[in-house]
């Protein structure tokens, strides 16, 4: 081989090569070879050596011969190479300082603020029909069922009856006796007065017979048995005088009664007897009153238990109103966290089952007693009115406690990391992103995110099109 000097170069297929290590040190062994061993590379042992060199500078022909190759492959991208590929077009966020609400996180139960309980004041009545269902929506006084009144119907009827009866009677009696009434009470007394005299006429003729038989008798003119005769006749008409003149004395009672009208006891009865009459309709008409069923105040249906057909009872509930509507949260509280609870306090309602529902209470007061076993109270929070909540809701809410300064962004900015960590892309000034690890905290109301550590106010942080970058990425801002 002809070796013009250290530096010299191959060229192969039009591309200048330098030589390797180990293609220098062959060259330098060569002619030391020739010199030296001229006598000893003579005869078969110079033909090896021969194939052998011929064989390892065929190999190193071929690794210079290829255009790509395991050196090239491992050259790291150069600056240029960068700055030659395309930018991502991204829209930014601004990081900012904002207040951030700290919150004290706890579950509670939708309940009634005031829960009214409908009975029937009718009992032992068959329900006739029911007018409102659950969820309606009521005014005092509305009617909500019906029950069968055909019995207390009938009553009234028959009381009815009974106050024009005894209405009758006092009108007679404050009228007074008619002409006709007083002609027959003198008629009665001219006649009691006839038969006085008659009854006096056969006592005067009685008691002469009885003086002139007891004359006879004497003398024995006469049997005694007919003198005892004599003696009953007169005992008769004795008697029979005494029954007329009672007799004349009751007409004439009577007729001074007829001329005088009715006595003021007689009176007095009438009105009571009308008044116990009237009475009896009013409580008939109260009992039907009773058999329709109607709201006490006004409100929401919240529980229907009245079916057609079933008996009223003093102990069946037919109905449940929340009045107006109106509910509210009672939320466990450990005892250890009251302290950080007052009233007036805003309260972020979310529920697990509805990921729509968002509503934004006030805490009203705090049940002044505290669970034994649980160690727990009851904060009663007032929720808005709202369709979709209704008693008996599992509800989660953040009771806001306080608020202090803090840095955010918008949550789309935040992207979690599979170790659980998460990143941000904050744009730099040549237009290139960093991946930023960031620890989060709150999440806010507005879609923002408060930033903990890895984020400072004014940083741009990427937004749209985060998620397809990489560290270094080089991008295009499209402002908003």
């Amino acid at each position: 081989m002809d070796r013009a000097a250290e530096d010299e170069k191959i060229q192969l297929n039009g591309k200048v090569i330098e030589p390797t290590e180990s293609e220098r040190k062959v060259e330098i062994a060569e002619p030391l070879v020739s010199s030296k061993k001229s006598s000893w590379l003579s005869g078969g042992r110079g033909v090896v050596l021969g194939v052998g060199l011929g064989l390892f500078f065929a190999l190193i022909g071929s690794r210079i011969v290829q255009p790509g190759s395991a050196n090239d492959a491992q050259k790291p991208e150069t600056p240029a190479a960068e700055s030659q590929a395309p930018a991502r077009s991204v829209t930014v966020a601004e990081v900012e300082s904002q207040a951030v609400n700290r919150t004290l996180d706890a579950t509670g139960t939708v309940e009634a603020f005031e829960m009214i309980p409908v009975m029937a004041e009718a009992t032992g009545l068959k329900i006739q029909s029911v007018l409102v269902d659950e969820g309606d929506i009521v005014q005092k006084g509305q009617l909500l069922a019906r029950l069968d009144n055909s019995i207390l119907q009938a009553q009234l009827v028959q009381a009815q009856a009974g106050v024009q009866q005894a209405e009758a009677r006092l009108a007679q009696l404050r009228a007074g006796s008619r002409t006709e009434e007083v002609a027959r009470a003198r008629e009665s007394a001219s006649s009691a007065e006839a038969a006085v005299r008659q009854a006096q006429s056969d006592l005067t003729l009685a008691r002469q017979r009885a003086k002139s038989n007891r004359m006879l008798a004497s003398e024995g003119a006469i049997a005694r048995d007919r003198l005892n005769e004599v003696l009953t006749i007169e005992r008769n008409s004795q008697a029979a005088l005494d029954s007329a003149q009672a007799r004349l004395r009751e007409a004439q009672q009577q007729l001074a009664q007829v001329r005088a009208g009715s006595r003021p006891e007689e009176i007095a009865q009438a009105q009571a007897q009308l008044s116990q009459a009237k009475g009896q309709v009013q409580l008939v008409t109260a009992q039907l009153a009773d058999t329709q069923v109607v709201a006490p105040r006004g409100g929401k249906i919240a529980e229907r238990n009245a079916r057609v057909g079933e008996t009223t009872s003093s102990s069946t509930t037919l109905f449940k109103i929340v009045q107006n509507g109106r509910l509210e949260l009672q939320v466990k509280v450990p005892e250890t966290q009251l302290p950080q609870i007052r009233p007036g306090q805003k309260v972020e309602i979310t529920s697990d089952s509805d990921s729509q529902l968002r509503l934004t209470g006030t805490v009203r007061d705090i049940d002044p007693i505290v669970d034994s076993e649980s160690r727990q109270a009851t904060v009663n929070v007032n929720l808005p009115n709202n369709a979709n909540l209704k008693p008996g809701m599992f509800l989660r809410a953040a009771i806001i406690t306080s608020a202090t300064p803090g840095v955010t962004v918008p949550a789309d900015a935040i992207l979690p990391q599979t170790d659980g960590s998460a990143i941000a892309f904050v744009l730099q000034p040549d237009n290139t992103v960093k991946a930023q690890t960031v620890e989060t905290g709150q999440i806010l109301p507005n879609g923002r995110v408060e930033i903990k550590s890895g984020l400072k106010p004014r940083d741009r942080a990427i937004l749209k099109g985060a998620s397809y970058l990489k560290d270094r990425d080089r991008v295009s801002v499209i402002e908003n």
